[in-house]
């Protein structure tokens, strides 16, 4: 989508990872959405909690292939590793959405999830907050919301 900038790739430390599994809340009829996915980590990590799927957005052809081997290696059916741009889809189908922001999209992200999401969905954002929703929690720089 123009005029939005690329989002550099940041590893997600296993200690991240485990708190935002815990924060979502996973259940078997969950399907999330992983903006961004990078290496795949926090994908497998939500597929391993017993999700019925994640769809893993990657524009990255590199981090694509580093995750497909990763979800290969380990097993894993529940996971589309989607190479698609998650500005130009609905996520509309998601109740788990997991971000790793930069600062730079945070307003047009807010706005697109606030538009796009049902309410109760679960949007856990690594590091950057929401400057206009209220947290539910924050643990270790993870945050927690619930789509009102």
């Amino acid at each position: 989508m123009q005029g939005i900038p690329k989002i550099p790739y940041f590893i997600t430390s296993r200690y991240r990872v485990a708190t935002m599994v815990e924060l979502a809340n996973v259940k078997p009829t969950d399907i999330a959405a992983d903006l961004g996915s990078g290496d795949g980590r926090i994908s497998i990590s939500l597929a391993k909690a017993g999700i019925k799927y994640v769809d893993a957005y990657e524009i990255d052809d590199n981090l694509r292939l580093i995750a497909t081997n990763l979800i290969k290696k380990d097993n894993i059916y529940n996971i589309n590793l989607l190479n698609q741009d998650f500005w130009t889809v609905s996520l509309s189908k998601y109740n788990i959405i997991c971000c790793y922001p930069m600062p730079t999209i945070m307003g047009r992200l807010e706005r697109k999830l606030k538009e796009e999401l049902q309410p109760g969905t679960r949007v856990l954002l690594n590091y950057f907050p929401f400057l206009h929703w209220k947290e539910e929690i924050i643990k270790d720089n993870i945050y927690l919301y619930l789509k009102k």
